[in-house]
């Protein structure tokens, strides 16, 4: 049997039978993610494998417990404070898409084992393999979740699955970012077979050493999108108008992830090649990682919170008085608002838009009509910038007088009250857009509606010594 050969974090052994089993294992990681390294080494090896005249096909497998967590979280995060041209985004985003392009058109049969969690970037190398063979185990968890994280999959998911199992399931998994289990992606059509973990590697190798083709279904003559596919279709124009609405419902415009999401899937599924429909995912995906919602959205929600429990956050002195300090001023602003004139009902609807999921008034004992005749054009981003800004000011008198630290304020507020986690939490959402912008917008406020929003003269010089709440990331 010829020695491996190492495409770092991938190693490429061919048997004598000709069948490579390449494996992943990202060196110093306890589970795989997807680095930089690994995006290049897969293309490599697949420009190997067409190449390896003694090969006949492929199983790539897990060197590790469980097949591959998705993307490196950290780096991800560091994107937004790189401030890319459109451009440098879109460079940087697609080499993963087109190594895993490399690989499905490489000629030859690949079948992928998943041995455990396979999630986002992880689900779309399966999915870019020919067959796919995942242990029987309901503890294995399937999935594209990246619209939880304020992104969209970037690895083909949005292109392969509905061409795999139709846009409806495709919208319901990719849209939800829901966890499935092997069983029902079974029964979907995500994988083509349950084995034993004893029974994994052989399952895949039989079928690669008996497959009769190396060709995905949509690189296939006369292939069509499972149920359809085109606005011009009656019943995916329909289905593209109920998911949209659904999305505008639910995401009240705040979350760009969602409806980019749902470009990729219908507007993907209208081109005649994959590689014109990857390209479609790919810009959409680059665009995110130039938003402040993907950033917000993952520092907070997921690296700052996998650092403590909801329990401990909540438990700490600082945090119940911070939700305390900051829920006062949200009602004192909307009351404020009201004695302006302005219809209680219009200031709870501006709430529920801004992202809060309980008005400033919804509790107080006030007429929901009142009003009165200085209520005339509203401006109800005012309305909105005003709500949060209150709560935002709240914060930083804490942060001020030493009681919470950024962090924390993030968490007890988009965990505590529901704050609107695309802005990733109090503190976040005056970083995002720069301390003396957040003093400068306040001042506007004041000017135009007198809304006493007043930052203190600790934040002012704060702001001039340092724009940003957390440092930069870059």
């Amino acid at each position: 049997m010829p020695q491996p050969i190492s495409f770092e974090p991938l190693s490429y052994q061919l048997t004598d039978q000709g069948v490579a089993f390449v494996a992943i294992d990202v060196k110093d990681r306890p589970v795989n993610v997807l680095t930089p390294e690994l995006h290049k080494a897969i293309g490599e090896v697949a420009d190997h494998l067409a190449a390896d005249e003694n090969a006949i096909g492929a199983v790539i497998h897990s060197g590790k417990s469980s097949f591959m967590a998705g993307g490196d979280l950290k780096r991800i995060v560091r994107y937004y404070d790189l401030n890319r041209s459109p451009s440098e985004a879109y460079e940087q985003s697609r080499t993963y898409t087109e190594s895993l392009r490399k690989l499905e058109t490489c000629g030859k049969p690949v079948a992928v084992a998943v041995n455990g969690t396979a999630l986002g970037g992880g689900l779309e190398l399966a999915l870019a393999c020919h067959y796919r063979v995942v242990v029987d185990n309901s503890k294995i968890l399937l999935g594209l979740p990246e619209v939880t994280l304020g992104l969209l999959p970037a690895g083909g998911g949005t292109q392969r699955l509905p061409r795999l199992i139709g846009l409806k399931a495709a919208a319901d998994l990719i849209l939800s970012g829901r966890h499935i289990h092997p069983d029902e992606a079974l029964e979907l059509g995500i994988v083509d077979k349950l084995a034993s973990e004893e029974n994994l590697l052989d399952a895949a190798e039989q079928w690669v050493l008996s497959a009769e083709h190396a060709q995905q279904p949509w690189d296939r003559k006369g292939f069509r999108v499972p149920g359809g596919s085109g606005l011009n279709n009656m019943n995916v124009g329909r289905l593209f108008q109920v998911l949209t609405a659904k999305v505008s419902a639910e995401h009240r415009h705040n979350y760009p992830a969602p409806i980019a999401a749902l470009r990729c899937l219908f507007n993907g599924s209208t081109v005649s090649s994959m590689d014109a429909a990857l390209k479609i995912e790919t810009r959409e995906f680059s665009a995110l990682t130039r938003d402040p919602v993907a950033r917000n959205m993952i520092r907070t929600l997921f690296l700052n919170r996998g650092k403590q429990s909801r329990q401990d956050i909540m438990a700490t002195e600082g945090a119940k008085d911070l939700k305390q300090r900051c829920l006062d001023a949200y009602r004192q602003q909307g009351i404020k608002m009201a004695d302006e004139g302005i219809p209680i009902v219009m200031i709870d609807n501006a709430a529920f838009a801004a992202g809060m999921k309980e008005g400033p008034l919804t509790l107080q004992e006030r007429d929901p009509g009142q009003a009165s005749a200085r209520a005339k054009n509203v401006d109800l981003v005012a309305v909105k910038q005003r709500l949060l800004c209150a709560q935002a000011l709240a914060a930083a008198e804490s942060w001020e007088e030493g009681l919470i630290d950024p962090v924390v304020a993030d968490l007890a507020s988009t965990l505590g009250w529901g704050f609107p986690t695309y802005t990733g939490g109090v503190m976040s959402y005056m970083d995002t857009m720069g301390l003396a912008q957040f003093i400068m917008l306040c001042d506007q406020l004041n000017a135009e509606s007198g809304a006493e929003l007043n930052p203190s003269s600790w934040l002012r010089k704060r702001a001039l010594r340092d724009d940003r709440v957390y440092p930069s990331t870059a």
